[in-house]
């Protein structure tokens, strides 16, 4: 359908936005038959919300429809590895985010209703998704019957009817969305007494001195931290060492690299076919085509076009000459001139595009605006209206100036080979072209260069060698005191794979290494894997490290909490100092001296100020300069690097509208609710996560 086409290209930023505050989509139903066991339900479990199962196969049906209109959208039959990750991902949250929300979404009355969304489709409060995707591209306006159209035809076409369903539940999404936010919001507003302390404390500024003895100033042997006040702090803050389970592990890669022997194989191939190659009667494209490892590339390029080895060749060479072997990017070639041709540098051309209807129809739409053109009717006129290439239509099909090589094939040889003023038609994989040729660049000449290449690539006696070398070591080292005392005996490469948690997909550079991530979180410590291939490496690894869910032992972060809780000796020592001296000094500057250090100063500082200038980031230290008496020599107070002590030395009021200070800080709030409300359900939740059995 013409419709879909057009609207595929306006939806993806727009529905992007929708699919990520995705909220509610899918009913679970019972995740099981009621025959089912308990051990088929724990063995197809993807995970446990809140105590709510759920089965691989519900979210696969959430993920499938993430794909499809992903394909859709791409207009590809298949997805690259990096978006299958991202849908896997968006898809499990889509998933938690249904069951988190539709209980309190039940339990609230929250609902879209059929009258809501048709209003949000068809009404007077027309959703902003729909109306850009059924926007006028000549009048900027919404278009009624366009969508009206679209409604009534799109059960015909299985592909634009599921386009359709898929951003309805977007539409809903975010509508339940919204509903539930504005209710959050409405209960979170902000008081008189909030704005005027807001608005207080940013109506001056200060200038102010200041003096700061750093904490590593103070020698640690000044203070003294005990094995039970450690113990303590980090009971205190248990939670601050919650961890996922992680492993780690240790492995070597055998990279698989062309010998010799195959380099000369590459050679010696190349070398044979030259004079096969060079012959008069062969033709050189076909030749390329049916033989070259690189499929030949019909292009006429200019002098500067061509490579530095190819430009001392064009110079002097003839039609039919051939060059080579030589080596360029692990590759040899061989490259014979075919053509040497006067063409124009660029053309300027517009087109009316024909491709969302069958071919024959296609076909016959294109010879009717034919028709049309050669009696006399405005090119341009025609393709705002029947052009189905939304980038071009709008500006009467005008693609202005391009190079040779900039469009597809057939396209370009039209252009380039036709005459100003030509109307031509021809066909695409994008569709029937109506073109006309409106002006044309001056000729220079081009060279056409068919080039037969033959990749350096290993051959499978060397893919052979390796893998028995890796066979020959894993058996021999299957060990994790065997595994490093070959490392050390042969001088191998030993790496390191470090906190994988369950559901990574990276180890270093490795090439897709999911498995060998499954295999450490089902092995136990010391194993070795079994050999793993990933792209043009084998891959053993011995699994060194268990660490599961909970809570990091005490061993591992005491010298972290030891540095903390000297951090806090130190201040109370240097603070204790501070007050000791500072009643025999009458102004900052012999406090300092006294302090062994320097008095620096800071200029036109407010409370929202970000940092100090010789002072770094310090909030405790621009609290204290603004709350601080003027020309009074303040307390000490700790900061993140050091203590500080001030002398506020000037303050200058700014004056700070009450209203716009409080509408500025419920818009802080509003924003709170809608980027961090849900963050905070899903951190709550309980979430046993189970996509490492399956992915």
């Amino acid at each position: 359908m013409a419709t879909l086409e057009r609207i595929r290209n306006k939806a993806g930023i727009l529905v992007a936005v929708f699919i990520g505050f995705a909220l509610v989509a899918f009913v679970l139903t019972d995740l099981l038959n009621s025959g089912s066991s308990l051990f088929r339900r724990a063995n197809m479990e993807i995970a446990e919300i809140n105590g709510t199962s759920v089965s691989i196969q519900e979210y696969q049906q959430i993920l499938d429809e993430y794909e499809e209109f992903a394909k859709l959208q791409s207009g590809r039959s298949s997805l690259n590895e990096q978006t299958t990750f991202q849908l896997r991902d968006q898809a499990w949250r889509d998933m938690i985010d249904q069951v988190l929300l539709g209980e309190k979404y039940e339990n609230l009355g929250l609902s879209v209703t059929s009258d809501e969304l048709l209003s949000m489709i068809t009404g007077k409060d027309v959703h902003p998704m729909i109306r850009q995707l059924f926007t006028n591209p000549q009048t900027g306006a919404f278009d009624q019957a366009q969508l009206a159209n679209f409604l009534r035809n799109k059960k015909k076409d299985p592909t634009a009817n599921f386009f359709w369903q898929f951003n309805e539940k977007q539409i809903t999404k975010e509508r339940l969305n919204s509903k539930y936010t504005n209710l959050l919001k409405k209960g979170m507003y902000v008081t008189k007494s909030e704005a005027e302390l807001e608005a207080n404390s940013k109506n001056k500024q200060v200038n102010f001195d200041f003096a700061v003895v750093r904490y590593n100033a103070i020698s640690d042997s000044l203070v003294a931290v005990s094995d039970s006040e450690i113990k303590t702090y980090y009971n205190n803050f248990i939670d601050r060492y919650k961890r996922d389970a992680s492993r780690d592990i240790e492995y070597l890669s055998f990279e698989v690299k062309p010998s010799d022997e195959d380099r000369a194989m590459a050679e010696e191939w190349v070398s044979k076919a030259k004079e096969i190659f060079g012959a008069p009667e062969t033709d050189a494209a076909q030749y390329v085509k049916m033989n070259s490892d690189v499929p030949y590339v019909d292009r006429n390029l200019k002098y500067d076009q061509l490579s530095t080895t190819l430009q001392d060749f064009a110079s002097t060479a003839k039609k039919g000459d051939v060059y080579g072997p030589y080596l360029e990017n692990e590759t040899y070639k061989l490259t014979r001139l075919v053509a040497i041709k006067q063409l124009p540098d660029s053309v300027k051309a517009r087109h009316i595009l024909i491709r969302n209807n069958t071919p024959e129809k296609n076909e016959a739409i294109a010879d009717s605006l034919m028709t049309l053109i050669k009696k006399g009717a405005n090119f341009a006129k025609l393709a705002r209206e029947f052009s189905e290439d939304p980038g071009s239509a709008v500006n009467g099909g005008d693609l202005s100036w391009f190079a040779e090589g900039a469009m597809v094939k057939p396209f370009n040889d039209a252009c380039f080979n036709g005459k100003k003023g030509d109307v031509v038609k021809v066909k695409s994989q994008f569709g029937v072209h109506i073109i006309n040729i409106q002006d044309k660049g001056k000729p220079v000449t081009k060279y056409n260069m068919a080039t037969l290449e033959r990749k350096i690539t290993y051959s499978s006696k060397t893919y052979q060698h390796v893998y028995s070398q890796v066979t020959k070591f894993a058996a021999l080292n299957n060990t994790q005191e065997k595994f490093n005392e070959a490392i050390t005996n042969e001088n191998l490469i030993k790496r390191y794979g470090r906190n994988l948690k369950a559901n990574d997909r990276r180890i270093g550079s490795l090439d897709s290494p999911r498995e060998l991530i499954k295999w450490a979180f089902e092995a136990n410590l010391g194993d070795m894997s079994d050999i793993y291939e990933f792209g043009d490496e084998f891959v053993v690894a011995i699994l060194t490290d268990i660490k599961e869910e909970g809570h990091t032992p005490l061993a591992s972060v005491k010298n972290q909490i030891k540095r903390e809780l000297l951090k806090e000796k130190k201040a109370e020592y240097i603070i204790a100092d501070i007050n000791k001296k500072q009643q025999a000094s009458d102004n900052l500057t012999s406090l300092a001296q006294k302090l062994n250090t320097t008095v620096q100063n800071a200029s036109n500082i407010a409370f929202e100020a970000y940092q100090i200038p010789g002072a770094g980031i310090e909030p405790s230290l621009i609290a204290l300069a603004i709350s601080s008496e003027l020309n009074k020599i303040s307390a000490p107070i700790a900061g993140n690097n050091g203590v500080f002590v001030v002398k506020v030395t000037n303050v200058s009021d700014r004056p700070v509208n009450l209203t716009e200070e409080k509408k500025q800080l419920q818009q802080n709030v509003n924003f709170a609710v809608d980027y961090r409300a849900f963050e905070a359900i899903r951190n709550d939740a309980e979430i046993v996560d189970q996509r490492s059995k399956f992915y």
